[in-house]
């Protein structure tokens, strides 16, 4: 007799696997993953903005390093000047200012809005100056009318001398040393010279700004 055939055993049918927990950051959409990376790097460049930007404005309103040693040194004698101001047509000189402390502002005048725009602020803060036993004189590279018209604009009336050759920014070794505003120019340049014509102050300031209160912090103190 023929042995009855054997069934094979059927085989258990394989379960799908479990599909994995997904983690969160595949639940994350991509596109919010990407607006996630651009905001890092908006972020990290504006940080980067800042400080540039910080770090310039600290270094416009320090002195250069080339103007300490090129200018007229502190201790020894201002040249003697003569010069017409302007406004009230009058010639002014060493002899008018006798006996008074003089702050020298040269700049290159009407043609320099930011040279002008300081020469308001001292004007606003001349209190400040007279406080100090400190006159003001600006000298600029404008013309008399030049000049003129720029005091006009902006409405100054501190004493002014126009200085269109630059015969006596150079005398006062004030030309150059930092933004350069041309081979006759000054390059927003403060000198203070006490009541015996010695000079106690100067450098030039590229940034082409500084506060009053911050300059005369700089100053020695004036009797």
């Amino acid at each position: 007799m023929s042995k009855p055939a054997r069934k094979k055993a059927a085989r258990p049918t394989a379960q799908p696997a479990a599909s994995r927990p997904r983690t969160q950051a595949a639940r994350t959409p991509r596109v919010v993953q990407h607006t996630r990376a651009k905001f890092y790097w908006a972020t990290g460049a504006l940080a980067l903005v800042v400080l540039l930007v910080v770090s310039f404005l600290v270094d416009s309103n320090r002195p250069s390093s080339s103007s300490a040693s090129a200018r007229l040194p502190v201790g020894s004698r201002a040249s003697h000047f003569t010069g017409l101001d302007p406004l009230t047509g009058q010639m002014i000189n060493s002899t008018y200012f006798a006996g008074k402390n003089i702050l020298f502002y040269f700049s290159a005048g009407s043609s320099c809005q930011a040279c002008v725009t300081q020469a308001q602020a001292l004007q606003r803060d001349n209190q400040q100056l007279t406080r100090d036993h400190i006159v003001l004189v600006m000298v600029t590279n404008d013309s008399s009318a030049g000049l003129v018209a720029a005091a006009h604009a902006y409405s100054l009336s501190i004493p002014m001398v126009a200085d269109p050759g630059g015969a006596i920014t150079r005398r006062f070794d004030a030309i150059g040393g930092g933004m350069s505003m041309g081979p006759n120019s000054a390059d927003h340049s403060f000198m203070l010279v006490d009541r015996h014509g010695i000079v106690r102050f100067h450098q030039d300031f590229p940034g082409m700004w500084i506060s009053t209160s911050a300059l005369l912090h700089r100053f020695p103190m004036m009797t």
